[in-house]
């Protein structure tokens, strides 16, 4: 990468292809983001021009620079000019992703700080102890609004479920609130999912996500779905407990582009899943998420990689 081009704050991470969009703490010029994207700058700058998909950032100087949402908005463009979508429908969906779409000063504070995340976990939290479902819909409602998915899972739904689980096991919550703030999420992931805008496809990317057999647990794979469609990609969510017949059957008649599996109990030293999966066709990515499965399968570490994972195969060229 040329000096000239790169970020104005340096990073480690800047050197690999993942954290180099993911990282809030670098800026990149219009000359990096065209070369690590394969797209000329004149293109940028035409989408910018005419769509309104450019850098939203300014350096004290006046310079402008493209954040890792900017980057992630024309380069779900690319994506779906890539498969046969109308530049301007193509806009208008990747200008759906979450964020503030208004430019921003570097010497800002950023919108959400850690204590802010902080606040709201408690808040979460206190509201589960109330019973107070209203108040729940509200914090839920609000953080996928004002973060992205990835963002609020990570930061304020993740947290939030481990103190409750804390409180739970303490005795000082009962398991009625950890019931009712699951119930209250999933309607909130689902509510989110459905209020992005998807492009009509004439041949939609196959897209499943589960869990495993035996695993009850499926707000991580709601998590992933609403995720996933704030990048204008639309999946198939067939919630917790898959039997493995049902998975072959589904890999047979179905051959999806991408499944999702998550785990979050330990599977069984011979888990028919995996012995399901080691028969899928090349074409079909398998991308396991959770605690549950052994190391060597090589799940994705987190909610954030597993759509990174998805989307390099269900949008690419």
């Amino acid at each position: 990468m040329k000096a000239e081009n790169g970020p104005v704050a340096s990073s480690d991470s800047a050197q690999n292809d993942a954290p180099w969009r993911r990282s809030g703490e670098v800026t990149w010029s219009v000359g990096t983001v065209a070369e690590r994207l394969q797209t000329s700058a004149s293109t940028l700058r035409t989408w910018d021009r005419r769509y309104g998909l450019g850098p939203t950032l300014r350096t004290s100087g006046g310079h402008r620079r493209y954040s890792s949402l900017d980057i992630d908005r024309v380069d779900l463009m690319r994506r779906l000019l890539a498969r046969g979508v109308a530049a301007q429908e193509a806009a208008q969906v990747a200008k759906q992703l979450a964020g503030d779409n208004s430019p921003t000063d570097l010497t800002g504070e950023p919108a959400q700080s850690p204590h802010h995340h902080n606040a709201t976990v408690n808040e979460f939290v206190e509201a589960a102890h109330r019973f107070d479902g209203r108040e729940l819909t509200r914090i839920a409602t609000t953080a996928l609004r004002d973060l992205s998915t990835v963002e609020a899972w990570e930061h304020v739904f993740v947290p939030a479920f481990v103190a409750i689980g804390e409180q739970w096991a303490e005795g000082h919550l009962g398991v009625e609130g950890e019931h009712l703030a699951s119930s209250v999420l999933s309607s909130a992931l689902r509510a989110h999912a459905r209020r992005q805008s998807l492009p009509d496809l004439a041949r939609p990317a196959t897209v499943v996500l589960a869990s495993a057999e035996e695993d009850q647990h499926a707000l991580p794979v709601m998590a992933l779905e609403a995720a996933l469609s704030e990048h204008g990609l639309a999946a198939l969510e067939l919630g917790p407990r898959l039997p493995a017949a049902a998975l072959r059957s589904l890999l047979e008649t179905m051959r999806p582009q991408v499944l999702f599996l998550w785990a979050s109990l330990q599977r069984p030293p011979r888990d028919p899943m995996l012995e399901v999966l080691e028969k899928a066709e090349e074409d079909t990515l398998v991308v396991l998420g959770g605690p549950g499965w052994p190391r060597e399968a090589s799940p994705a570490s987190g909610i954030r990689e597993a759509v990174e994972m998805v989307l390099s195969r269900a949008l690419a060229p």
